[in-house]
């Protein structure tokens, strides 16, 4: 046999045994996860590991599928959370994608930075999240109505009165204020399906979630320390 036919062939087993490798990875991660779609496997940079995407969360593999690693995965040399650095980038959602149509827009000073924000009326957190609001400036804030009626029964009647009010932003911030909810029974036509749908398909479950400039998302109450630092490194090329 030739040794150009020899080197052939072991390649040819080096790809099988590769891509036996990824189904065996494949199976582990379906078998465990029978609900969630898994978004991408790759190289770790971990020998004999490998990096597993499933709805919206990270984990690491053994190579042949066998061990399953929760994380996180840290650098200690680098003093690096790996796993939280990639998590950043799985669950970004780009700016550009929100349709800024469907939110209530308020702009403060210059209005340089923007956030997005999904939001409940009823959410405790969100209002603690308005109140950290108004102690920052330059910055444009996008509201999109994302009442959670497994908590709020009531939160998608106060969504829609706020939406169908003459002034948004002035009857959202008198919600988010003082709780009262404008009179009258509103009927006009609204975005928050989409906006359920849009939520649904980015994994946003929960209020209140910030969308940064650079499209990375916070989750909760954030004190104002850090979300001005986040802004801050939001607004970096």
């Amino acid at each position: 046999m030739s040794p150009h036919l020899i080197w052939i062939m072991a390649a040819a087993t080096l790809v099988a045994t590769a891509h036996a490798d990824e189904a065996a990875v494949r199976a582990t991660l379906q078998q465990s996860f029978p609900q969630s779609p898994i978004q991408s496997i790759s190289k770790s940079p971990v020998p004999g590991l490998v990096e597993a995407v499933v709805g919206g969360q990270v984990l690491y593999l053994t190579e042949d599928g066998r061990y399953l690693l929760g994380g996180p995965l840290f650098d200690v040399k680098a003093d690096r959370n790996l796993t939280e650095a990639r998590l950043e980038q799985v669950n970004a959602i780009p700016f550009d994608s929100l349709t800024l149509a469907w939110a209530i827009k308020r702009v403060k000073g210059n209005g340089a930075r923007r956030i997005a924000i999904f939001e409940d009326p009823d959410c405790p957190y969100c209002r603690v999240l308005e109140q950290t609001l108004t102690s920052i400036d330059n910055l444009t804030v996008y509201v999109f109505l994302f009442p959670i009626d497994q908590l709020h029964p009531e939160a998608a009647a106060k969504s829609l009165a706020v939406w169908c009010a003459p002034d948004r932003a002035k009857a959202w911030d008198e919600v988010m204020r003082t709780g009262a909810v404008p009179a009258g029974t509103p009927r006009c036509a609204n975005p928050m399906a989409n906006i359920a749908e849009f939520a649904k398909r980015h994994r946003i479950s929960g209020t209140p979630t910030t969308i940064l400039a650079d499209g990375r998302r916070l989750v909760g109450a954030v004190p104002r320390a850090q979300l001005e630092w986040e802004l801050q490194r939001a607004a970096k090329p």
